[in-house]
């Protein structure tokens, strides 16, 4: 395979991987949307008749039982998604440049060999609930159907920590994520720091300095 052959390939593959990457998004903002929305409409609906009517809607506790799971197990996929998840990172920030990327990209392979071994267990879950047969008291939908966002949920987590590993493997700049780049606001930290200084201390030395650049 040629030079050009290789780039067009890589290419390709991450033009793909793009894909995929937008759709998995797509999907969640659906999921979620949709969950929320529908959670707000049922408890609004539920309050409203039992004030008005006087009685509610005997299914509100079960569906929004459901609701959760589904916001919960999704939500991780999308907070994944995001770098938005919750990191001991004491450590890690103290790392510089191949040393951080390195530690990152244990973190989320890791994250994503947990993730899958989670989803494994969690399939094994619902294929039991699945034989017992057991059903919702009101509207009698099996569990196994309310409650398979837990394995899909685990699984696009995954999903999203590998995407996260390949990217940072093929790519010099450091991503917290698929898309995202992992950016420490230093310098805005800095100038607000130097703000409070200059507005505790106006006669202050930086003050003084910033105060003739812009005289000047």
């Amino acid at each position: 395979m040629s030079e050009a052959q290789g780039r067009s390939f890589r290419s390709t593959v991450m033009r793909a991987i793009h894909g995929l990457d937008w759709l998995l998004g797509w999907f969640e903002n659906i999921v979620l949307s949709v969950s929320i929305m529908a959670m707000a409409a049922l408890n609004i609906g539920n309050v409203l008749g039992n004030n008005l009517l006087g009685k509610g809607i005997m299914f509100t506790v079960e569906i929004n039982q459901a609701l959760l799971v589904i916001i919960t197990f999704i939500g991780v996929s999308k907070g994944a998604r995001h770098g938005r998840n919750i990191r001991m990172s004491a450590i890690y920030d103290q790392a510089k440049g191949h040393w951080r990327k390195a530690m990152n990209i244990i973190i989320t392979t890791g994250s994503a060999v947990v993730m899958f071994y989670l989803c494994w267990y969690a399939v094994i879950y619902e294929a039991q609930v699945r034989s017992i047969g057991q059903t919702t008291p009101n509207l009698g939908i099996p569990l196994w159907v309310l409650y398979i966002a837990v394995p899909l949920g685990l699984f696009l987590a995954g999903l999203q920590y590998t995407l996260t590993t390949l990217r940072n493997l093929t790519s010099k700049e450091l991503y917290r994520s698929f898309t995202e780049l992992e950016v420490y606001e230093e310098a805005d930290l800095t100038a607000v720091e130097q703000q409070k200084l200059e507005d505790e201390d106006p006669d202050s030395d930086w003050a003084g300095r910033q105060n003739g650049e812009g005289r000047r």
